[in-house]
C-alpha cells in the first residue's frame, strides 16, 4: 500500500459520509394527480478498523471493514388543495408497532392543536392592538 494505512481509512470515511446525507434518508418527491408522494428511507451504516505492528521489515498489519444499508420506512402523502394536517398523511412501510400507531395517530392531532393554539394567540394580538 502506498498511501499510509490511517490515511485510506480517513479517506474511505470521508467519502462515506459525503454519501450519507439528509437527502439519502429522504427521497425525491413523486407528482401523482391530486397528490405528491415522498419516500422516507432508513439509513445505516457501521465501521471497524484494525491495526498492528511488528518488526521491522516482518509485518504489519491493518484493517478496515465497514456495511450499510438503506430500507424504505414510510411515505408522507400531501393532498394538493388540502390546507392544514388533513392534507397530509404519513403511511409507514414497517410492521406497525406501537410507536408507530401512536405517532400515525397523533401527528395530525398534535399539527391541528398547534394551528388552533397559533391562530388564538394571533387574535389575541389583534384585539389588544385595537
Amino acid at each position: 500500500m502506498s498511501e499510509e494505512p490511517k490515511e485510506v481509512i480517513k479517506s474511505i470515511w470521508e467519502e462515506l459520509r459525503k454519501t450519507i446525507t439528509v437527502e439519502t434518508a429522504i427521497g425525491k418527491p413523486i407528482e401523482i394527480e391530486d397528490k405528491t408522494l415522498i419516500p422516507i428511507f432508513g439509513v445505516g451504516f457501521g465501521a471497524g478498523g484494525g491495526g498492528g505492528k511488528g518488526k521491522e521489515k516482518e509485518g504489519q498489519g491493518y484493517g478496515f471493514g465497514g456495511g450499510g444499508g438503506i430500507s424504505p420506512v414510510a411515505l408522507v402523502v400531501v393532498f394538493k388543495g388540502i390546507p392544514g394536517p388533513e392534507g397530509m398523511k404519513v403511511l409507514s412501510l414497517k410492521p406497525s408497532g406501537a410507536i408507530e400507531r401512536i405517532v400515525g395517530e397523533a401527528l395530525p392531532m398534535v399539527m391541528e392543536k398547534i394551528k388552533e393554539m397559533k391562530e388564538e394567540k394571533e387574535g389575541k394580538k389583534a384585539e389588544e392592538k385595537t
